[in-house]
């Protein structure tokens, strides 16, 4: 397990925050629509109280918003993840090549180009 900072954890929390959003705002547009199908061509949901019918509909986007929380947490975890092994590989890349590589590239570049 890695030390995390305050940082850190801000921006994981905006992260799955705005997943959140998303996914509240998606799956309540999908609620949305069920309810008006339902609405239409189901006559006991139209003897039901405008409530319940608020409640399906905050279901649905309750539910999308925390699996699209969970999901952009993830993401996020993996590109930090990735980064740390990025981070980790060029370390230990310098210290068993150095810069020998950029040296010559360097060089490469400096000398003018006899063509």
């Amino acid at each position: 397990m890695r030390v995390v900072t305050n940082a850190e954890q801000e921006s994981a929390g905006r992260h799955a925050m705005k997943g959140f959003a998303i996914g509240a705002a998606q799956w309540a547009s999908v609620g949305v629509f069920a309810s008006g199908l339902l609405y239409a061509f189901a006559p006991w949901y139209k003897r039901q109280q405008t409530v319940n019918k608020f409640y399906i509909i905050m279901c649905f986007a309750l539910g999308g918003g925390s699996y699209k929380s969970d999901r952009y947490m993830v993401q996020f975890e993996r590109r930090g993840r990735a980064q740390t092994l990025d981070e980790e590989t060029k370390k230990r890349y310098e210290l068993l090549y150095g810069n020998a590589v950029a040296e010559e590239a360097k060089k490469a570049l400096e000398t003018p180009s006899t063509a």
